[in-house]
Parts: C-alpha cells; structure tokens; sequence
C-alpha cells in the first residue's frame, strides 16, 4: 500500500503536533515551513482533519491547530483512514470470474488489508513519535 500525498503530508502535520505540549496551538504557516509544504494543500489538510474530530483550532492571537486528544489515543489507522478512506488493497472489479486463480487474488487482497489495518491500528501517534525520536537519536539527525 502506497500512501497518498494528502495523507502523507497529514501525518508529518500531526507528528508536528503530536510533539507539543497539549495546550500549545501551531499556525498552519508554522507547520507547513518546518515540514517543506504546500501552505494551501496543508490547509485543507489540517481542516478534514478537524472535521474528524482529530485537530482543534482557535482563531486570533496565539491560535492555530493542536490535536484534540492526546497523541496515545490517536492510532495512525484513524488519521490514514481519515485521509484515505477506507483501507483496502487494490482489488480488480467484481466478475462472475471465480476461478482458482482469481480467488487467489482475492483472498492474499484481503489479508494484506487485515495486515495493514493491523499494523495501523496497533500504532498510536504518541509510539509513532517514540521510534522517530529513537531513530533520530541513533543516528544523530533531527528531522522533527
């Protein structure tokens, strides 16, 4: 699975986030210099991303986004999902085909979708910073 730039470019906002205190509101300006991205694809973005109930926002001085619940109860699959919609591997259009290799087909599509929902859903934003830092410490370059 491939994921698309919308949701990539979601998730290194919310990594952004996911590392602030709770209370801390980051401009999408902010966010989209530090990450290198498009100001107004980021936008967007971050706004399906509060329609999901995953960002809050406040308007003026000293406002921006933040995440709406702590990086722990935020799995990745839930952001990916947002962004993607559902989560499924390729699988060619419906036939009357129901040959031994067409099933084939379909029954490794559905469990390479079982897999990614699995890995996705078990990984909370808050692990996800954790490996990245644990990363970056190695090897000594800061990304984030």
């Amino acid at each position: 699975m491939r994921l698309s730039r919308r949701t990539e470019y979601g998730l290194r906002a919310v990594m952004q986030l996911a590392q602030l205190p709770g209370e801390t509101y980051v401009q999408s300006r902010e966010i989209a210099a530090q990450e290198r991205l498009p100001k107004k694809f980021l936008e967007s973005i971050l706004l399906a991303l509060k329609r999901g109930g995953f960002l809050e926002s406040k308007i003026g001085s000293g406002g921006g986004y933040r995440l709406a619940r702590p990086a722990g109860k935020i799995t990745v699959g839930e952001i990916v999902r947002r962004l993607e919609g559902r989560l499924a591997a390729k699988e060619a259009a419906a036939s009357a085909d129901s040959s031994p290799g067409t099933m084939a087909v379909r029954l490794v599509n559905s469990r390479l979708t079982e897999a990614t929902n699995r890995v996705l859903d078990g990984l909370t934003l808050e692990e996800l910073v954790e490996q990245v830092n644990r990363l970056c410490d190695q090897s000594g370059i800061y990304y984030i």
